[in-house]
């Protein structure tokens, strides 16, 4: 039984393909869960498991080893209905905003769920013909990233480690270098943003995943700014193109257009004051963003903003 368990742990710390985890690495963590065992054991015992598991390794010196990237889920115990139901919704809805490299990483859970909601009898498996996931806009293909710089960039982030990145901005001709602590992921419609902070320089800042063409991890620590809070970065405006601090935004609706507003609210401290002559007025507190912007032109002549005097004029 002890075997069996520390084979159990072994293997759930292997990460599939493109990652790998060296065998060092694995002793140290097996120890830290009161396992004692030698390298030459770990070793002896992959090599047996990969005669029947889907497990590879390489040459190096300790050795790596990883689960191939389409290798079957090991769990115990197996999803229930409900959760493989939970499993086919986000494949449907994350295929509309995720980059094929993210979903590739999670075919494994959705094919494991396609598997139990078939075997469901009929009348009750038949999900596929019953579940729908619609963009709110047009349906907008993601942009391609690059498999590797993505392991790359989460490895640095979850490890706390600084990477060197060759990264091109919109516009330039040629890529330039940076060296970021990575602090925080963000996925914002269909792109993924890096906040980070580069160089000297303490200020976050975000590299939007699909431009950067090479990451690779350093063995040096990141370091990151005293107090930084994600929730408090994106709540300035930061991911939206802060145009300036944030406003009071006052402004006539067509009650028909502000009906999403009664029920997805633009801010906590949102009024909808009473219609008259068919509009409704809406004052909050916002971030004055390039998306906000956006979206209120997005109305047509539904809408007229009063204040700040002049706000879509720009």
């Amino acid at each position: 039984m002890d075997a069996l368990l520390r084979h159990w742990a072994m293997l759930r710390l292997i990460p599939r393909h493109p990652r790998r985890i060296d065998t060092g690495r694995i002793r140290d963590e097996l120890e830290r869960q009161g396992y004692d065992i030698t390298l030459r054991s770990i070793q002896r015992d992959l090599n047996k498991l990969s005669a029947v598991l889907p497990l590879c390794s390489d040459q190096s010196k300790p050795q790596g080893w990883w689960w191939q990237a389409d290798a079957d889920l090991l769990e115990i115990p197996g999803l229930d209905p409900q959760a493989a139901l939970v499993f086919k919704m986000a494949e449907q809805h994350l295929k509309q905003v995720l980059p094929a490299s993210t979903l590739d990483s999670l075919r494994p859970w959705f094919r494991a769920a396609n598997g139990v909601l078939d075997a469901l009898p009929d009348g009750v498996g038949d999900w596929n013909n019953k579940v729908r996931i619609l963009p709110s806009g047009p349906p907008l293909i993601p942009p391609s990233i690059n498999a590797d710089v993505q392991s790359a960039i989460y490895q640095g982030l979850f490890e706390n480690r600084r990477l060197a990145l060759n990264y091109k901005p919109r516009g330039a001709a040629n890529a330039k270098s940076y060296e970021i602590n990575p602090m925080a992921v963000v996925q914002r419609g269909h792109s993924i943003y890096i906040v980070c902070t580069s160089g000297d320089d303490s200020n976050p800042k975000s590299f939007l995943m699909h431009r950067i063409e090479s990451a690779m991890v350093l063995d040096d620590p990141a370091s990151c700014p005293a107090g930084f809070d994600v929730d408090a970065y994106i709540a300035e405006g930061e991911l939206g193109y802060r145009l300036g601090p944030p406003i009071k935004l006052v402004a006539d609706f067509d009650a028909k257009a502000a009906l999403v507003l009664h029920e997805t609210p633009i801010a906590t401290d949102q009024i909808i004051r009473g219609e008259s002559a068919g509009k409704v007025q809406l004052t909050a507190t916002v971030a004055d963003t390039r998306e906000l912007r956006a979206w209120l032109r997005g109305f047509g002549s539904a809408v007229q903003v009063l204040s700040p005097v002049g706000f879509l004029e720009d």
